[in-house]
């Protein structure tokens, strides 16, 4: 048996909280957290606590990193790829407001430039229906405009996000687009709108894919910095980052859809207050 530890990296502290699985004893540290490179103060969390590398035998962390990338503005450039004719879809956005009637109020700003969202001739209808199949020319041709976006861009600040039309009911052309893309643009990560929202309306499942690929590479370097840390330091126990929704996730698999993590930061607080307050 060995301690477990639970660490949160907040954009002020990282706190770390462990318990001795076979005594019951408490570990505790409090570290200022390092915003460059937040994994240096999880491992400053580590060594200044009372537990050793070799005694853990699992971490979960809690982070505000994709959070702090959503509200800071400083995620990804996406380009964005969608059915032709749906290329506006994330700046016209729902007409609800809180204020029917004010004259001061203003759309949210979308995470992807108008510029960069490219439309490709398929269309599938809601039964999952293919009406219009997806060609090779049509990828060759939008290849080209993806190329010509990402030229504009410092390489690895770049990140697509695809939404075709009724892709959670069908997804064989989503699934085709991710695998050409990813031949022709290696290095530049692709998000599927059917994986990280199968929902229906273009707006909500849109939007989801675009803020995953506007936090991907952000939390991959995240993850695999602790990953070399970790190694460096000879911590050798699993971890795991926590979900939104108050789960967790092996770190290995976690790069694959980091929209999931956008409020890991804040979940771990609300289980605890629950627990604690029953």
């Amino acid at each position: 048996m060995g301690v477990r530890l639970g660490i949160d990296t907040g954009g002020t502290f990282t706190d770390l909280i462990g318990i001795d699985s076979a005594t019951g004893n408490l570990v505790v540290a409090k570290t200022p957290s390092t915003p460059a490179r937040p994994v240096d103060a999880i491992m400053n969390a580590i060594t200044s606590s009372e537990a050793g590398p070799e005694t853990l035998e699992g971490i979960s962390i809690g982070t505000t990193v994709a959070t702090n990338a959503l509200l800071q503005r400083t995620g990804a450039t996406v380009i964005y790829v969608t059915t032709e004719g749906f290329t506006d879809v994330p700046h016209i956005q729902r007409m609800n407001r809180k204020h029917h009637f004010s004259l001061t109020w203003t759309k949210p700003e979308p995470l992807v430039e108008r510029r960069n969202c490219l439309g490709v001739a398929e269309r599938v209808d809601f039964h999952g229906n293919v009406l219009t199949p997806m060609t090779d020319e049509h990828l060759e041709d939008l290849a080209v405009r993806v190329a010509e976006r990402l030229e504009e861009y410092p390489a690895g600040s770049t990140a697509i996000a695809v939404c075709l039309l009724f892709s959670y009911v069908n997804p064989t052309h989503e699934l085709r687009l991710r695998e050409f893309l990813q031949k022709r643009f290696p290095g530049v990560p692709v998000s599927l709108s059917h994986e990280v929202a199968p929902i229906w309306r273009e707006y909500e499942r849109g939007s989801t894919a675009i803020a995953d690929s506007y936090v991907k590479p952000i939390m991959t370097a995240y993850i695999e910095e602790a990953f070399d840390a970790f190694s460096d330091g000879g911590v050798s126990a699993p971890w795991s980052l926590m979900k939104s929704n108050g789960g967790k996730t092996p770190a290995d698999a976690a790069e694959a859809e980091p929209i999931k993590f956008l409020l890991s930061g804040l979940a771990g607080g609300i289980i605890a207050g629950h627990y604690f307050g029953q």
